[in-house]
Protein backbone atom coordinates (compact mmCIF):
# COMPACT_ATOMS: atom_id res chain seq x y z
CA UNK A 1 0.00 0.00 0.00
CA UNK A 2 3.04 2.25 0.70
CA UNK A 3 4.43 1.68 -2.39
CA UNK A 4 1.41 2.42 -4.11
CA UNK A 5 0.74 5.71 -2.34
CA UNK A 6 4.50 6.54 -3.58
CA UNK A 7 3.49 6.41 -7.07
CA UNK A 8 0.39 7.84 -6.53
CA UNK A 9 0.81 10.97 -4.47
CA UNK A 10 -2.55 12.76 -5.89
CA UNK A 11 -4.88 9.21 -5.21
CA UNK A 12 -3.17 9.20 -2.16
CA UNK A 13 -4.51 12.42 -0.73
CA UNK A 14 -7.78 11.82 -2.49
CA UNK A 15 -8.19 8.50 -0.35
CA UNK A 16 -7.02 10.44 3.17
CA UNK A 17 -9.29 12.95 2.42
CA UNK A 18 -12.83 11.01 1.61
CA UNK A 19 -11.45 8.74 5.16
CA UNK A 20 -10.99 12.10 6.57
CA UNK A 21 -14.56 13.69 5.66
CA UNK A 22 -16.29 10.16 7.08
CA UNK A 23 -14.42 10.21 10.35
CA UNK A 24 -15.56 14.05 10.77
CA UNK A 25 -18.78 13.79 9.23
CA UNK A 26 -19.16 10.85 11.79
CA UNK A 27 -18.24 12.72 14.76
CA UNK A 28 -20.44 16.12 13.97
CA UNK A 29 -23.20 13.77 13.83
CA UNK A 30 -22.61 11.68 16.70
CA UNK A 31 -21.82 15.41 18.59
CA UNK A 32 -24.97 16.32 17.79
CA UNK A 33 -24.19 18.98 14.67
CA UNK A 34 -26.76 19.51 12.37
CA UNK A 35 -25.95 17.99 9.22
CA UNK A 36 -25.54 21.17 7.24
CA UNK A 37 -22.72 21.92 9.93
CA UNK A 38 -21.32 18.42 10.08
CA UNK A 39 -20.90 18.49 5.90
CA UNK A 40 -19.39 21.64 5.85
CA UNK A 41 -16.81 21.13 8.52
CA UNK A 42 -16.20 17.22 7.50
CA UNK A 43 -15.44 18.88 3.69
CA UNK A 44 -13.35 21.57 4.91
CA UNK A 45 -11.32 19.48 7.31
CA UNK A 46 -10.97 17.22 4.34
CA UNK A 47 -9.66 19.35 1.81
CA UNK A 48 -7.22 20.71 4.33
CA UNK A 49 -6.39 17.20 5.37
CA UNK A 50 -5.58 15.97 1.65
CA UNK A 51 -4.07 19.09 0.74
CA UNK A 52 -1.88 18.82 3.56
CA UNK A 53 -0.64 15.16 2.75
CA UNK A 54 -0.48 15.82 -1.21
CA UNK A 55 1.86 18.68 -0.78
CA UNK A 56 3.83 17.21 1.88
CA UNK A 57 4.96 14.52 -0.23
CA UNK A 58 5.17 16.63 -3.62
CA UNK A 59 7.35 18.92 -1.22
CA UNK A 60 10.97 17.97 -2.45
CA UNK A 61 10.58 15.13 -5.31
CA UNK A 62 11.89 16.85 -8.80
CA UNK A 63 14.90 18.96 -6.83
CA UNK A 64 16.12 16.58 -4.66
CA UNK A 65 16.26 14.32 -7.72
CA UNK A 66 18.14 16.71 -9.56
CA UNK A 67 20.48 17.01 -6.57
CA UNK A 68 21.58 13.27 -6.12
CA UNK A 69 22.47 13.22 -9.88
CA UNK A 70 25.39 15.24 -8.60
CA UNK A 71 25.87 13.02 -5.14
CA UNK A 72 24.68 15.16 -2.98
CA UNK A 73 21.54 14.64 -0.90
CA UNK A 74 18.51 17.02 0.95
CA UNK A 75 18.69 15.97 4.77
CA UNK A 76 17.54 17.43 8.04
CA UNK A 77 20.61 17.93 10.79
CA UNK A 78 20.26 18.09 14.84
CA UNK A 79 22.25 17.89 17.58
CA UNK A 80 20.87 15.96 20.03
CA UNK A 81 22.83 16.34 22.81
CA UNK A 82 24.09 19.59 22.88
CA UNK A 83 23.09 22.00 25.38
CA UNK A 84 19.63 23.00 26.54
CA UNK A 85 18.26 26.05 24.72
CA UNK A 86 20.79 25.67 22.06
CA UNK A 87 20.35 23.42 18.65
CA UNK A 88 19.51 20.39 20.38
CA UNK A 89 15.57 20.42 19.41
CA UNK A 90 16.56 22.45 15.97
CA UNK A 91 15.99 20.74 12.66
CA UNK A 92 18.64 22.34 9.99
CA UNK A 93 17.78 21.89 6.54
CA UNK A 94 20.93 21.18 4.20
CA UNK A 95 22.52 19.69 1.59
CA UNK A 96 24.80 16.70 2.31
CA UNK A 97 28.02 15.16 0.65
CA UNK A 98 28.62 11.66 2.05
CA UNK A 99 31.78 10.27 1.74
CA UNK A 100 34.28 7.18 3.92
CA UNK A 101 33.38 7.33 7.23
CA UNK A 102 32.36 11.50 6.69
CA UNK A 103 29.44 13.98 5.86
CA UNK A 104 29.87 17.22 4.18
CA UNK A 105 27.02 19.44 5.35
CA UNK A 106 26.31 22.83 3.94
CA UNK A 107 22.88 24.62 5.24
CA UNK A 108 19.93 25.72 2.91
CA UNK A 109 17.63 28.38 3.59
CA UNK A 110 14.71 27.29 1.44
CA UNK A 111 13.03 25.11 -0.84
CA UNK A 112 15.43 25.97 -3.41
CA UNK A 113 17.55 24.21 -2.04
CA UNK A 114 20.34 26.61 -2.86
CA UNK A 115 23.29 26.41 -0.52
CA UNK A 116 24.01 29.40 2.56
CA UNK A 117 26.38 29.48 5.44
CA UNK A 118 29.33 27.68 6.07
CA UNK A 119 29.84 23.79 5.01
CA UNK A 120 30.42 21.47 7.98
CA UNK A 121 32.75 18.36 7.75
CA UNK A 122 31.45 15.58 10.09
CA UNK A 123 33.84 12.52 10.26
CA UNK A 124 34.64 9.71 12.13
CA UNK A 125 31.22 8.57 11.83
CA UNK A 126 29.43 5.32 12.93
CA UNK A 127 26.16 4.33 14.48
CA UNK A 128 25.52 4.73 18.14
CA UNK A 129 22.68 1.63 17.88
CA UNK A 130 19.73 3.30 18.61
CA UNK A 131 17.36 2.15 15.71
CA UNK A 132 16.28 4.07 12.69
CA UNK A 133 12.74 5.81 13.91
CA UNK A 134 10.08 7.55 11.83
CA UNK A 135 9.71 11.49 12.04
CA UNK A 136 7.06 12.36 14.23
CA UNK A 137 4.77 15.94 14.88
CA UNK A 138 7.26 17.33 16.65
CA UNK A 139 10.24 16.57 14.29
CA UNK A 140 7.16 17.56 11.83
CA UNK A 141 6.51 20.87 13.23
CA UNK A 142 10.29 22.27 11.98
CA UNK A 143 9.21 21.26 8.19
CA UNK A 144 10.58 17.47 8.88
CA UNK A 145 8.20 15.36 6.56
CA UNK A 146 6.46 12.59 8.24
CA UNK A 147 7.71 10.18 5.51
CA UNK A 148 11.18 10.78 7.01
CA UNK A 149 13.16 8.37 8.74
CA UNK A 150 15.78 9.83 11.82
CA UNK A 151 19.09 8.21 11.97
CA UNK A 152 21.60 8.63 14.91
CA UNK A 153 25.47 8.86 14.26
CA UNK A 154 28.74 9.06 16.36
CA UNK A 155 30.88 11.62 14.90
CA UNK A 156 34.04 13.26 15.89
CA UNK A 157 32.17 16.15 16.70
CA UNK A 158 29.59 14.41 19.22
CA UNK A 159 26.39 12.48 18.25
CA UNK A 160 24.72 13.88 15.33
CA UNK A 161 21.08 12.88 14.15
CA UNK A 162 20.09 13.22 10.16
CA UNK A 163 16.39 13.16 8.59
CA UNK A 164 15.96 12.00 5.60
CA UNK A 165 13.66 9.54 2.79
CA UNK A 166 14.77 6.01 2.96
CA UNK A 167 16.79 5.92 0.03
CA UNK A 168 19.02 8.73 1.22
CA UNK A 169 19.29 7.62 4.57
CA UNK A 170 20.72 4.39 3.03
CA UNK A 171 22.99 6.29 1.08
CA UNK A 172 24.12 7.60 4.38
CA UNK A 173 24.44 4.57 6.08
CA UNK A 174 26.19 3.06 3.71
CA UNK A 175 28.72 6.09 4.18
CA UNK A 176 29.06 5.46 8.06
CA UNK A 177 29.99 2.07 7.49
CA UNK A 178 32.56 2.10 4.87
CA UNK A 179 35.82 1.15 5.51
CA UNK A 180 38.34 4.22 6.48
CA UNK A 181 40.93 4.67 3.42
Amino acid sequence: MRKWGEMHPALRAALVGAVACAVILAAGLIAGESLDDAISNAVFYALMIGGGVFFLTKRFPTTAEKLDERGNLVVFLRFPDSSAGSLSSIWQMGIARPGDKRIDFQPIVDDTLIPTGRSKAFTGLGTTGVPVRKANRHDNQQDVPLDFRILTLDSDGGVIEIAAGPATLQKIQHAAQSPSP
